[in-house]
């Protein structure tokens, strides 16, 4: 059965751009949304597309470039018909043999997808035995049309991910790649085991491991990694030439190349590798002070070290066993066993050993284990002394065994280390976290100093850094090499005392520590100096003390699986509210010198909305802004739903002249319906954060973030959704609301499903925040088009606050709750965090209640006085409000009797200032009618 990667080849003219009135080519507006989800879902994209003659690849790439659709795009799929002797484009066969060719497809088939608007194009590429989607541009998709869509999107639904990536760190690792005409992709391991024997007879080794492993949405080239030489390789039982499992460039410098397996694979797939190879001295980095060995001496006697270090490429588990990148998380089994020799050996670990007989073990390691955890040491028994002894945790209690070795000769005296270590690892429970590496800390004391899970081969000198490295480095893991420069520089900060501050200078040169480039294998060496000054940096803005506290938190929530430096930047950025953190990211952290022009990033208000900053038109439900109950990539707003996790999705444009190397998105969360809203304090601190690189002038980028189950709103409650994108030159200004800054959208958006004739009461905040006047406003109702009698009206808890007008109806209102004092109703406020005239009040969620459901009905507010909108497109109800005065009002709206179900009624109330008649905010409802 064929296994090519799928690949989507779109027509350029007029499917992916089209020429505007000044005859420029312009992206369709949902082009960018389209290729990222699609790219994202696992597919290869390219390009199949007639051009005059004279055209060249090189001037489509050019033109790609400027309209943003290169990043997603690859070149070496770009088919023209200039590359056809005598320019024959579609429909003729060539050109999509051609495509074919590059795609390295050995034959058509429905891996290969053709999307174009021309129906004679999709006619002939389904002749020649490609799936072929037309795009309409004008009318509507019909029978005789075949797979259509009417706009890109419409692809996202004919085109599922290849495959998921739950119960896989995949989400951590690189992209997939072309190398040397591969298609070379990331795969999970699901489990290692590997024989390692030794022969004392020979002073040689060999190895013969198996990895079960899963390929992701992208199939492809499995990649993995063994600096030894292979003797054999099996996949799935079938054999391979040893050749076509060989080291490939990828650019992350010297050592670091991956093993490619030239067969591709299905994505989705879970398949069984096995190698069979002698063991030498690694083909890797001779870097560090302790060295991987496997030595022989008379006896015959063994020495082998793994002898891990981050200082140079291929030095972890890669080094012995085959191995993955070390975002990957997998059970590692392994059988040790030395022939030959009546010499009694022992082995140092941080598994757990179990004796199959004389110099015959088996050790497992854990499955929250990478390529950077096990330790393991084989030496002669007489060559070592150990000692071991219990110590309680003083925050747990939990028993920690801690076996200390050392060699022989040495003069260490192991009882005063393992003391040291007891007093060691009691402080970095109290300062950081519980310990959650088992019931064991193993160290081994010859020379240099490296951190393992739970254990160290270290110098005396370097066993605190150690000690604490098992917590960061190994407990909480980065998930690449490049993100390797923040374990090492928090811990030399916890060296010093972790009270250390410096204020950031920003005349200072910028600097890398945590490169861009994801095959990089070595931890830069500025983590020790330049990364300790980082932490000095962020300690003087936020305080020691708060920094030592909110790093601790990171610990406890995220030692479960690997980190990235962006996770770290966000959770910073979204407990703190410290704006500036995400310039200090910027600078001196992955090293972006400041633009000549500042980038313009913004999120549209409305559908209309162009960019600027003083928007005059609605911005209460902004179409950037949407939350998915999934990470499915999709386009369209859900409700949350509680007790699970959900997405926020943000996409994010770039007006400016200049490229944003580096921005971040926060997403913040009022749990109520409301009017106003101003930064940063409404915005920050936020519920979650999601960071974004290289977004190129015109362009735009969908960001995306979770949003923790534990902070999702229980069910009725309206979610009001903020959003704030910042970037080093480009940020709100304190103090402005939505409408008056591109960098601000919100979504105060509330869907419910109703029958006819029932109806809804939703919690609205009217806010007025000047200090010193009163506030007159007209709270407007604009009624769908097609329902301009849509029964509508205002709730309060009395008639104080409606100004008296022609035409104005007050009646009571029989509330369905138990009647409270004036003074519980004037607390019951909510939406921009502020209580009258104390802006620290923090207010209750509020829930929407239904006619048909008296649980909801019975959690409203006392609402005493009704106040009913008159019939139109649009009414109006003035109020007035006292200076920085919130009041909580109820939106009433009834379904018509005469609404189809299905029917979808879309309302707004709006807030605007009677003297200027300035919208200062809004609330969007969207009422879907049932059966």
């Amino acid at each position: 059965m064929p296994a090519e990667p799928r690949v989507i080849f779109f027509d350029l003219g007029d499917t992916l751009v089209f020429p505007n009135a000044a005859g420029q080519l312009e992206r369709f507006a949902d082009a960018l949304d389209t290729l990222q989800i699609l790219q994202q879902r696992g597919y290869r994209l390219g390009l199949l597309s007639n051009q005059p003659a004279g055209v060249t690849v090189s001037h489509v790439q050019a033109t790609l470039d400027n309209l943003g659709l290169a990043r997603y795009i690859e070149g070496p799929l770009i088919t023209l018909s200039t590359e056809i002797p005598g320019n024959v484009g579609k429909p003729n066969r060539p050109i999509f043999d051609l495509a074919l060719q590059k795609a390295g497809h050995a034959a058509p088939s429905d891996r290969c997808i053709f999307v174009t608007e021309t129906t004679s194009h999709v006619a002939a590429a389904r002749g020649f035995g490609w799936r072929a989607i037309l795009k309409r541009n004008a009318g509507v998709c019909g029978p005789a049309d075949g797979e259509c869509v009417s706009q890109l999107s419409g692809l996202l639904d004919l085109l599922p991910p290849l495959a998921p990536l739950a119960g896989t760190n995949l989400d951590l690792a690189p992209p997939p790649r072309l190398v040397d005409g591969l298609w070379a992709v990331p795969v999970d391991i699901q489990s290692l085991s590997a024989n390692l024997t030794f022969d004392g007879a020979t002073s040689s080794g060999v190895g013969d491991a198996t990895v079960v492993f899963k390929v992701g949405p992208h199939g492809g080239n499995p990649i993995f990694d063994l600096r030894q030489t292979l003797t054999g390789v099996w996949l799935d039982g079938a054999a391979i030439p040893v050749s076509q499992a060989a080291h490939h460039d990828f650019g992350g410098g010297a050592h670091a190349e991956l093993r490619v397996l030239e067969r591709v694979l299905e994505a989705g797939s879970t398949h069984t590798l096995r190698v069979t190879y002698t063991l030498g001295p690694p083909q890797a980095s001779s870097a560090g002070s302790y060295q991987p060995a496997m030595t022989f001496s008379a006896g015959p006697r063994l020495v082998f070290n793994f002898g891990f270090t981050d200082l140079g490429a291929g030095r972890y588990l890669e080094a012995w066993v085959p191995a993955n990148l070390i975002f990957d998380q997998f059970d590692l089994q392994l059988e040790l066993r030395l022939l030959h020799s009546s010499i009694s050996h022992s082995v140092i670990t941080n598994g757990a050993v179990t004796v199959l007989g004389p110099n015959h073990w088996r050790v497992n390691f854990p499955g929250r284990f990478t390529a950077l955890s096990p330790l393991l040491e084989i030496r002669p028994t007489d060559s070592l002394a150990s000692a071991s002894s219990a110590t309680v945790l003083p925050v747990s209690g939990a028993s920690v065994t801690i076996e200390a070795w050392k060699p022989a000769a040495s003069s260490v005296n192991l009882d005063t280390q393992i003391t040291q270590i007891a007093g060691f690892l009691a402080d970095n429970e109290n300062s950081t976290g519980p310990y959650v590496h088992g019931d064991r800390f193993v160290a081994f004391l010859p020379v240099g100093g490296m951190e393992y899970e739970g254990g160290t081969t270290t110098s005396t000198g370097a066993l605190r850094h150690e000690t604490f490295h098992s917590w960061w480095a190994r407990g909480v893991k980065p998930a690449s090499q490049p993100d390797g420069w923040w374990d090492e520089a928090w811990t030399v900060y916890n060296d010093n005392g972790a009270s250390e501050t410096l204020p950031f200078n920003f005349s200072d040169p910028p600097v890398t520590l945590c490169p861009r480039h994801p095959w990089v294998r070595v931890t830069t060496g500025g983590a020790y100096t330049d990364g300790y000054r980082f932490w000095k940096g962020v300690a003087a803005w936020i305080g020691a003390g708060a920094l030592r506290s909110l790093m601790s938190e990171f610990y406890r929530r995220r030692w479960r699986r690997p980190v990235t430096t962006t996770d770290i930047e966000e959770f910073l950025l979204c407990r703190t509210g410290e704006a500036r953190l995400v310039d200090a990211f910027h600078r001196f952290v992955f090293g972006f010198s400041d633009p000549a022009s500042a980038p313009d990033l913004w999120l549209r208000d409305e559908p209309t909305h162009t960019g600027a900053d003083a928007w005059r038109g609605a911005f209460w439900n902004s179409p950037d802004l949407w939350v998915r109950r999934a990470d499915d990539g999709g386009l369209t707003h859900q409700p949350p739903e509680y007790g699970q996790d959900n997405w926020f999705y943000a996409r994010v444009r770039n007006r400016g002249a200049s490229v944003a190397r580096h921005f971040v998105v926060t997403f913040q969360v009022k749990p109520f319906a409301g009017t106003q809203f101003s930064y940063p304090e409404d915005f920050l601190p936020c519920v979650a954060a999601a960071s974004g690189f290289d977004l190129a002038p015109g362009a735009s980028v969908i960001v995306k973030a979770r949003w923790p189950r534990s902070l999702v709103p229980p069910p009725g409650t309206h979610a009001c959704l903020l959003a704030a994108v910042l970037t080093r030159s480009d940020r709100p200004v304190a103090g402005k609301y939505v409408w008056e800054s591109n960098n601000l959208a919100q979504k105060n958006l509330t869907i419910v499903d109703l029958k006819p004739n029932t109806w809804i009461v939703i919690p609205v905040v009217v806010a007025h925040l000047r200090a010193a006047l009163a506030g007159r406003y007209r709270l407007e109702l604009l009624r769908p088009p097609n329902h301009p009698s849509l029964e509508a009206s205002l709730l309060h808890s009395n008639p104080s606050p409606f100004v008296r007008a022609p035409g104005l109806r007050l009646a009571p209102w029989a509330s369905p709750t138990p009647p409270i004092t004036d003074e519980e109703a004037r607390a019951a406020l909510d939406c921009a965090g502020r209580a009258d005239s104390s802006p620290a009040a923090a207010p209750p969620p509020a829930r929407v209640a239904r006619s048909d459901d008296p649980q909801t009905l019975a959690s409203l507010p006392v609402f005493r006085t009704e106040a009913r909108f008159a019939t139109g497109a649009r009414a109006h109800i003035p109020v007035a409000l006292a200076a920085q005065q919130q009041l909580t009002f109820g939106l009433r709206l009834q379904v018509p009797a005469q609404a189809r179900p299905g029917e979808i009624l879309r309302a707004d109330l709006v807030q605007r200032e009677a003297r200027t008649g300035r919208v200062v905010g809004g609330v969007a409802v969207e009422i879907r009618v049932a059966a």
